[in-house]
């Protein structure tokens, strides 16, 4: 009787953890809203979810997922509201807000907006009931289909709640637009994707489909979304909501985001792992990801950010540190308004969870892969190439498919045009060149378009990319050992070439060229002695 009665008091005890955490994650939600993680009552009915036979076959192929970074018309957002109207008024200067809502309180949700000088001519409501504010987790993933459709492919919400699970249809029939759903249990907040057949999601996409072997998972995200790769990671978080956007962002095609804490964090080891094995991997390029870190000593949510066309919105909590990540996205976005914005934010649910973006359903789709640095002219200058293609149909305006670029420092911007060429198998490339500088220099470009239905497009959207120009063959001018270029050896250049060899102090894009003083291709101490040896004994020089 006493081991019985233990444990009926240690079952209380796990009854009323478990209302407690329930609590926490409802913290600051209006009355009657669901919180973003089950409930307990949901926990008994995880049963319920499932396809519920809304599967159908594949998009026509080939099939690409449609990146959030790439040109939105609209937002999904849903009303009881989760995000400020001040938010709201600031994504409606640039799009459509679409606002789920059950038609008796359509007036309640005009007004709302309406009282905070939202402009409600960018205002669409979609009438019929929701479940909860998550329209990230179960709003509607979009891809551009083989027959160059923007089209919805719908998976099933990871939570027992069908009225939020149907808002993927339901913008399809707004829209018009192709309606495909796999056979798969998912959330918006546990899947990021790159645009170039890359996505990324925590192991929980396995968990909840305990149907599916992790290659019949991947299967599925190919033949559905595109998806060649698909990076399933530990969540390094360990909390209950196991969501990617917690923790990391794509920022561009070539750029991610992780977040940062101090070592004597508890997930500390298991951020860093993480940032390794993005390190390890390669973007659509073959090339390393660029890795940004933005500081979250206290599990702030910066990583739970939305991009925006031109702007990226950016969950703030009155804290010491949200300067310092308000710093971090405009030096890894250059050229995009970051804006900040409050709310009832907390470390597994901020902004990105409660806004959904709608693709530009016209969109021209640029592909560039950005000039990396160290770049060294050709005779005609830095050959910047692109694929550029006009989902309008309308067709591009030649004459205003462009390069814009500058060299740091100069605010005024010059154009160089792009050109295609007359291959049939080729019908989208352009290419174009920056004129050569004859110092090395940081260049600034962008990429601008035009098509005939009068859309015009940048990439990046809201920036710029850089990158660091070469004059051709730069460095073949520099004499052996002659580190600084000054045409003569002395002292300094025995400096800077210790400085290199030893510490690894770089002193400028050819001082390596030019440090194998004697040309065995290995930089070690036998290099300063020949130089010391060249400038006590200038004689040697002419033998």
């Amino acid at each position: 009787m006493g081991f019985i009665r233990r444990l009926n008091e240690y079952m209380r005890y796990i009854v009323a953890f478990i209302f407690i955490l329930t609590a926490l994650w409802g913290t600051n939600l209006p009355k009657d809203e669901l919180p973003i993680g089950l409930t307990v009552e949901e926990r008994t009915r995880i049963h319920e979810i499932g396809p519920m036979g809304r599967s159908t076959d594949p998009p026509p192929f080939p099939v690409r997922n449609i990146a959030e970074y790439e040109r939105m018309s609209g937002v999904v957002i849903r009303y009881p509201f989760g995000i400020s109207t001040e938010l709201i008024r600031e994504m409606a200067e640039d799009v459509i807000v679409y606002c789920l809502v059950s038609s008796g309180l359509q007036t309640s949700a005009y007004n709302s907006m309406n009282n905070a000088n939202v402009n409600m001519e960018h205002v669409e409501f979609v009438l019929g009931n929701t479940d909860s504010y998550w329209t990230r987790d179960y709003g509607p993933w979009w891809v551009v289909d083989g027959n160059r459709n923007v089209s919805v492919v719908d998976f099933t919400y990871n939570r027992p709640r069908p009225n939020d699970n149907a808002a993927p249809t339901k913008m399809s029939e707004l829209l018009g637009v192709p309606y495909f759903a796999s056979d798969i249990v998912h959330a918006g907040g546990n899947y990021m994707t790159d645009g170039f057949g890359i996505s990324a999601s925590t192991l929980l996409v396995i968990e909840e489909n305990p149907d599916l072997s992790q290659m019949e998972v991947e299967a599925l995200f190919q033949s559905y979304f595109g998806i060649s790769n698909y990076h399933l990671l530990e969540d390094p978080t360990d909390t209950y909501i196991d969501h990617i956007d917690t923790w990391a962002k794509y920022l561009s095609p070539a750029k991610v985001m992780i977040r940062e804490v101090p070592q004597s964090h508890a997930q500390f080891d298991e951020i860093e792992a993480a940032v390794i094995y993005f390190e390890n991997t390669v973007n659509a390029w073959g090339e390393p990801w660029e890795i940004a870190r933005v500081w979250t000593p206290n599990n702030q949510p910066y990583t739970n950010s939305l991009i925006l066309n031109e702007k990226v919105l950016v969950p703030v909590v009155n804290n010491q540190w949200d300067d310092e990540a308000l710093l971090a996205y405009e030096e890894a976005m250059p050229g995009y308004e970051i804006i900040p914005f409050t709310g009832s934010w907390e470390s597994t649910d901020a902004l990105h969870c409660r806004i959904k973006g709608i693709p530009d359903l016209e969109l021209i789709q640029i592909f560039h892969n950005p000039m990396n640095d160290s770049t060294e002219a050709e005779d005609e200058g830095y050959l910047i190439e692109a694929d550029i293609d006009a989902l309008s149909d309308s067709g591009l305006l030649e004459d205003s498919t462009k390069i814009f670029w500058r060299t740091d420092g100069n605010d005024a911007w010059s154009s160089a045009q792009m050109f295609g060429m007359d291959i049939p198998e080729l019908p989208n490339y352009r290419f174009g060149y920056i004129p050569a500088q004859v110092a090395e220099t940081n260049i600034e470009y962008f990429i601008q378009v035009a098509d005939s239905a009068g859309k015009v497009e940048k990439l990046p959207i809201g920036g710029y990319y850089d990158f660091l120009a070469l004059p051709t063959d730069v460095c073949d001018e520099w004499l052996l050992g002659d580190m600084n270029h000054s045409s003569t050896f002395d002292v300094m250049d025995i400096l800077l070439l210790a400085d290199l060899i030893m510490f690894d102090e770089s002193q400028g894009i050819c001082s390596e060229s030019v440090a194998d003083v004697n040309n065995d291709g290995i930089l070690n101490v036998v290099d300063i002695l020949m130089l010391v040896n060249w400038v006590m004994n200038p004689i040697i020089l002419g033998e």
